[in-house]
C-alpha cells in the first residue's frame, strides 16, 4: 500500500450529514443517498453500508453493475438504478434484490417499461419502477405525452408497479426560477394523473442544492449525494439562498508526505516551462502527487496546500510551478523549520471549510466542481475509512 499519499474518509461525519439532512426535511420525507460512481470515488461499499446501518431509506446508483457491487457486499436496503435498465434474469447479481422488492428501476421510455414487465414475468415478481419525467434537462426521461401513455397503460402490466415519479433539477445551485419551473411541471403532471397514480407513489425531485433551496422541493423523498459528503450549499447562488439551514461537515481529506526538500536561490525557475521564478531564496518541498493522481494541472501557481504541524495546527504553503504527472512543488520557506523535513504530512484537500485547500475552493480555482474533483482522484490511491475496519 502506498503510504505517502491517501484519502481519509470520515464515516462519523457521513452520519452527521445524514442527520443534518433529516433535520432539514423533517418527518415524513424519505432520504435517498446517491452513491453512484463508487460513492463519488470514495468507496461505495463502506459509505453505503454505513448509511444503510443508520437507516437511510434508499440508495441510488447509476448502473446495474454499481448496484450489484452493493448487493454482493451485503447492502440490503432499497436500491434505485437511475440508468435505463432493460433486462434482468435469474443469473443476474440483482436477481434476489429484484424478487425481494428492493430493486427499483427507472423508466425513461415506453419500450423500456414493456421490457421490464417481461423481465418481471420471467422472474415471477412485480418490479417497482420510477417514471422519470424530463422537465428541462433534455438528457433522458419521458416527455409529458409519454408519461401520460405509460400511466394509462400501466394497470395492464402485471409485473411492474408504479413506485415513483420524479424529475431531475438542471440548475438548483444557481437558477432558482428555472428550478421552481421544473417543480411546477412535475406538480402539474402529478395533479393531471392523480386518479391513476397509486396513493403511495413516491414523488421526488430535489438533489442536494434543491433540498437546501426550498422545502417545497422535498416532496416524498430527496436524493442527496454531495450533502452526505459535506458539500453543496456553499456553491449556491441566487435568491432565495438557504437561511438557518443545518451545517454540513466535509468528510474528505487528501493527505500526502514530503519526500524531498531543497534550498534554491532567488531567480531560479521552477518546474516545466518555467512558469514560476523564485522572488527570494526559498525552501521547496516535493510531494508525490500530480495530475496522474487526479490533482488538476490547472492548480499550478494558483492553489495552496497545508503542512500539518499538529492535529490542530496547519501552515498554508503555495503550489509553485506546473503540476507534474506525479509531483507537486510546495513553497516551504515560511513554514516552521520543523515542517521543512522529509516525511512531514501535507493536506492537499482539507476537511476544514475555511481552509485554503478546502475542496470547494480548489474546485473554483480549477474551473471544476466538487463532483469532478472527487471522481477524478485516482483509484490507485488508498482510501482509509475512519471509524471502520474497512480500507483499501
Amino acid at each position: 500500500m502506498n503510504d505517502t499519499s491517501w484519502l481519509e474518509i470520515d464515516l462519523s461525519g457521513l452520519e452527521a450529514n445524514l442527520a443534518a439532512v433529516r433535520r432539514l426535511v423533517g418527518d415524513g420525507v424519505k432520504v435517498c443517498g446517491v452513491v453512484k460512481a463508487g460513492g463519488y470515488g470514495l468507496g461505495a461499499v463502506p459509505i453505503a453500508t454505513r448509511l444503510a446501518a443508520r437507516g437511510i431509506d434508499m440508495l441510488a446508483v447509476y448502473s446495474p453493475q454499481q448496484g450489484a457491487e452493493l448487493v454482493q457486499r451485503g447492502v440490503t436496503c432499497p436500491l434505485l438504478v437511475l440508468m435505463p435498465m432493460r433486462q434482468l434474469t435469474r443469473a443476474d447479481p440483482l436477481y434476489r434484490a429484484a424478487t425481494s422488492g428492493n430493486l427499483h428501476l427507472t423508466v425513461h421510455d415506453e419500450s423500456q417499461i414493456i421490457q421490464l414487465n417481461q423481465a418481471g414475468q420471467l422472474l415471477g415478481c412485480r418490479l417497482p419502477v420510477h417514471l422519470h419525467l424530463d422537465t428541462g434537462m433534455s438528457r433522458s426521461g419521458l416527455d409529458r405525452a409519454q408519461l401520460g401513455r405509460i400511466i394509462t397503460s400501466a394497470s395492464a402490466l402485471r409485473h411492474v408497479r408504479l413506485a415513483g415519479l420524479y424529475t431531475h433539477f438542471a440548475s438548483a445551485d444557481d437558477d432558482p426560477a428555472f428550478t421552481a419551473d421544473q417543480m411546477d411541471r412535475l406538480g402539474q403532471a402529478v395533479a393531471e394523473h392523480r386518479a391513476a397514480l397509486p396513493s403511495d407513489i413516491m414523488v421526488h425531485a430535489a438533489n442536494t442544492c434543491g433540498t437546501w433551496r426550498d422545502a417545497r422541493f422535498h416532496q416524498s423523498m430527496v436524493r442527496v449525494g454531495l450533502a452526505l459528503l459535506g458539500y453543496g450549499p456553499e456553491s449556491m447562488r441566487g435568491d432565495p439562498l438557504p437561511q438557518d439551514r443545518p451545517a454540513l461537515q466535509p468528510i474528505i481529506r487528501w493527505l500526502t508526505r514530503i519526500v524531498h526538500v531543497q534550498r534554491y536561490a532567488k531567480g531560479e525557475p521552477v518546474g516545466y516551462n518555467r512558469t514560476h521564478t523564485l522572488t527570494r531564496d526559498s525552501v521547496l518541498g516535493v510531494v508525490p502527487v500530480g495530475y496522474g493522481d487526479g490533482y488538476p494541472l490547472s492548480l499550478g501557481n494558483r492553489a495552496h496546500a497545508q503542512v500539518v504541524l499538529s492535529p490542530d495546527d496547519r501552515c498554508a504553503t503555495a503550489v509553485l510551478g506546473q503540476v507534474n504527472m506525479d509531483q507537486i512543488v510546495l513553497d516551504l520557506t515560511d513554514a516552521p523549520v520543523a515542517a521543512q523535513r522529509i516525511g512531514t504530512t501535507v493536506e492537499l484537500i482539507s476537511n476544514d471549510p475555511g481552509s485554503p485547500c478546502a475542496l470547494p475552493r480548489l474546485a473554483e480555482l480549477a474551473g471544476s466542481s466538487c463532483y469532478e474533483m472527487l471522481c477524478r482522484i485516482s483509484s490507485q490511491l488508498p482510501r482509509r475509512h475512519v471509524g471502520t475496519e474497512q480500507s483499501r
